[in-house]
């Protein structure tokens, strides 16, 4: 499955719970507490539609938006023009220099298939941070694939449209597919129909922080859900917060 949200952009905002301003404050506390120096350059990898970019340029953050998708960096631009936007894979980044932080969010982690991709997005960032530098990500736990998602269905709508999607997590490929359609009105009343198929991984904490070890990274903290204490067995999304060693 490709996961490069085609069809799915123009509603991608409308579904994705907290506000953009709400990541941005939440990354800007993280990286007060946990990081020696508050960066000044930071990389947002799988930026999509550019607003919490934004929403960090509006912290005073120089933000680096990397992406694989075409029509969410197209959005992009228009959200977050004070942003560097680059049309890239994140696990072969390539910058003209380095960033003292980096983030990830709303599960983008989860889109990477194998251990092997997993380790190489971790590497491949870790040549263009500062060493010092924090990494802060969040992952859907296995928790959250098996009782929020499990073989359940679900119906947005808002001003932009409609996205009914279905989901199937498959426990021993621990992979859930997502099956998507998206409804999408035009000037003359009528709705525009697009379909899009997006598969996420789940991975443990234990394998995380492993790939953290053997990519050069400290596991500083595991949090549960925009909160600043620990994660534990009932949390369905874990901020990861790395230290480029």
């Amino acid at each position: 499955m490709g996961n490069e949200y085609t069809a799915t952009a123009a509603l991608y905002d409308g579904f994705r719970g907290e506000s953009p301003n709400m990541w941005a404050a939440y990354m800007d506390e993280l990286f007060c507490r946990y990081a020696d120096k508050k960066p000044k350059t930071v990389i947002d990898l799988a930026c999509g539609t550019g607003t919490v970019t934004a929403a960090l340029c509006r912290l005073g953050y120089d933000m680096i938006g990397i992406d694989k998708s075409e029509e969410m960096l197209a959005l992009a631009q228009k959200r977050a023009p004070g942003a560097l936007l680059l049309h890239q894979d994140m696990r072969s980044i390539d910058l003209y220099g380095t960033a003292q932080g980096a983030i990830s969010c709303l599960d983008s982690v989860n889109y990477l298939p194998t251990a092997e991709d997993f380790c190489r997005m971790l590497s491949s960032l870790h040549k263009f941070l500062e060493p010092g530098s924090l990494f802060i990500f969040d992952v859907n736990t296995e928790k959250r694939f098996k009782e929020k998602y499990g073989k359940n269905d679900f119906i947005l709508e808002d001003k932009n449209g409609l996205i009914a999607w279905s989901c199937d997590y498959k426990p021993r490929l621990k992979r859930c597919d997502f099956y998507l359609s998206c409804f999408i009105p035009e000037k003359d009343g009528r709705y525009v129909r697009r379909d899009e198929e997006q598969s996420e991984y789940c991975y443990s904490d234990k394998q995380i922080r492993e790939f953290a070890s053997q990519t050069g990274y400290e596991v500083l903290a595991a949090l549960d859900r925009m909160a600043l204490h620990e994660s534990d067995e009932n949390s369905e999304k874990v901020h990861y917060v790395l230290k480029r060693i």
